[in-house]
């Protein structure tokens, strides 16, 4: 088997939150919400930005790879450079936001590290996929964790987004499923994807659900933990909002 050398790459994971309650409840309609994360996935991967503070261009599918497994989406970086480390926090904001937009809930994570993959075999292995699902999974929201490695590198580049130059990593009590909290550093992807909202923060858990009940039921009827997760959220959004 013809195999790339280990390198140390940026890999972000992410899971459709629901998926088994939505199977239940349609499943013609969970399998539209997979196609409507390929098409979002699709777009995003034709994507190119400029970095004026070292004059190049950033084209994605240069930079990145991605993977769908039913409710999974995986993407890794070629390479560790500062373009890379952009291509797949763009890549991560981007995914979640649009799927967002699509009312298709998501929650993960981002690491870094030595790892392995096969474009020809579609293999790919290596410890920061699994610290990337590690950090992401016990979370009670909808989000995106950084591990310590990848935050403290968007500190040392200075990282930010939008025309004000708005920071996009911040710290945040991540609640999670033990009910413990856990300070993480997060992506803001307000600070970027602000205007999405049609209805303007501050608003409640369910103002917030209600783009979701088509696929996954009424909010007076989910468990109190999916509950959480989307009251953890709003708390996330308005304080987020107001900020930016």
């Amino acid at each position: 088997m013809k195999e790339q050398i280990s390198y140390k790459r940026y890999v972000a994971y992410f899971d459709m939150l629901g998926m088994k309650t939505a199977v239940y409840r349609d499943l013609f309609k969970a399998w539209e919400a997979l196609g409507t994360i390929d098409n979002a996935r699709e777009q995003i991967y034709k994507y190119s930005f400029d970095l004026k503070d070292i004059n190049k261009t950033v084209v994605l599918q240069d930079r990145l790879k991605y993977f769908i497994f039913s409710d999974t989406i995986i993407a890794f970086t070629y390479k560790d450079e500062i373009e890379d480390l952009w291509a797949i926090l763009f890549f991560s904001i981007e995914i979640f936001c649009q799927c967002l937009h699509r009312c298709i809930p998501l929650r993960g994570g981002i690491s870094f590290g030595d790892f392995l993959f096969n474009l020809d075999k579609n293999f790919f292995l290596g410890r920061p996929l699994i610290e990337a699902h590690a950090i992401s999974e016990p979370a009670q929201w909808l989000g995106i964790i950084l591990s310590d490695y990848v935050a403290s590198q968007c500190i040392a580049n200075n990282i930010q987004g939008g025309d004000k130059e708005l920071v996009i990593v911040v710290d945040w009590d991540v609640e999670q499923k033990d009910s413990s909290i856990q300070k993480r550093s997060v992506i803001n992807w307000l600070a970027t994807h602000k205007n999405n909202f049609i209805d303007k923060p501050p608003i409640t858990a369910p103002q917030f659900y209600q783009a979701f009940e088509g696929l996954f039921g009424e909010y007076a009827k989910l468990r109190d933990e999916d509950k959480r997760k989307h009251i953890n959220t709003v708390k996330f959004i308005n304080s987020m909002y107001k900020n930016v």
